[in-house]
């Protein structure tokens, strides 16, 4: 599969075109539980507009886009089934706020499009998630996130998936502290870790979870777990203290940017169980700052894309 990056404004016709490519993919997983289990159309536009009320114009412009009611349910990232990924992300060493992170995930359900927009007043690029989410991207304040799986198996009935928490927060936030805000006061369903980074290097990690309050913590490295190893056969499973202290020794290290960088390509961060849903679909170097983002694959020049000169195209994903 490819990855695309396409520039709209707001949702129309481009975001259309990689929603319909998408969506079969996704189908099978919404309805997996029942349709039953999935919250009706009144139900997702009330819960957006009380928790998150900026979003709801874009929430009805995109289900204006797709005839399918099943479709415009998922839409909403609310009341979703569970969804577990790898994921490594670290601020990087140096003056410069940088953030790189690997996403490790299956190719056969990642959306594959990168997205440069003015959905409300901010540019954002995101790499997205679900069509209305984001895995991780910048705004034109100069503010990043990424996030990744938190490393317990709890879901809660009621609550939205985080990709949309972090299209929330980069629609509406200019600093980490805004951004900590946000993310604590929002209700989500599945354990998830998310880093926020602003211009002015001010970072932090929220851990987020729908049965206990969220966690803060200024820490520059996330993995797979939260505060403590909760879940041993995952926890071993997906490597994530041997990662995480990876990019805790490659931080103490005399390393510079370049040479962090290309870590992410070795093991143990780079992963290539792609059937078992932890292969690296890319590296991600975010530089607030300049408003720019890098996308990396191992022998393969680097993918650039800027707020101030984004160039739609396409690249080919590892493992596919």
């Amino acid at each position: 599969m490819k990855l695309f990056a396409i520039s709209e404004q707001r949702p129309a016709e481009k975001w259309k075109q990689r929603f319909s490519t998408s969506w079969p993919r996704y189908r099978d997983w919404y309805l997996s539980q029942g349709l039953e289990a999935r919250p009706t159309l009144e139900e997702a536009r009330i819960a957006i507009g009380r928790h998150m009320p900026e979003l709801l114009p874009l929430y009805d412009r995109v289900c204006s886009l797709v005839s399918d009611t099943v479709a415009q349910r998922a839409l909403s990232l609310y009341r979703t089934p569970p969804v577990i990924s790898g994921c490594s992300v670290a601020l990087a060493p140096g003056d410069e706020p940088v953030l790189v992170r690997n996403y490790d995930f299956s190719p056969n359900f990642f959306e594959g499009t990168v997205v440069h927009s003015r959905w409300l007043e901010r540019q954002v690029i995101g790499t997205s998630e679900a069509w209305t989410g984001c895995l991780d991207g910048l705004n034109d304040a100069g503010l990043a996130v990424a996030l990744t799986f938190g490393g317990r198996i709890v879901h809660a009935e009621e609550g939205f998936q985080t990709p949309l928490l972090l299209r929330y927060v980069l629609e509406t936030c200019e600093t980490t502290e805004q951004a900590i805000a946000r993310l604590q006061r929002l209700p989500v369903q599945m354990a998830n870790n998310v880093m926020v980074l602003d211009r002015n290097g001010h970072y932090a990690v929220v851990y987020l979870s729908p049965d206990r309050k969220a966690a803060v913590r200024t820490t520059p490295v996330t993995t797979n777990h939260q505060l403590s190893l909760e879940w041993p056969e995952g926890n071993a499973w997906s490597e994530t203290a041997e990662r995480l202290e990876c990019l805790l020794r490659l931080r103490a290290g005399k390393s510079n940017l370049q040479e962090f960088i290309e870590a992410f390509h070795r093991k143990p961060l780079y992963r290539t169980a792609y059937d078992e849903g932890l292969g690296t679909l890319y590296t991600a170097v975010i530089r607030p700052a300049s408003g720019t983002v890098e996308y990396l694959w191992p022998g393969q020049p680097q993918w650039k894309l800027s707020l101030d000169d984004f160039s739609e195209g396409a690249r080919e994903v590892p493992g596919s």
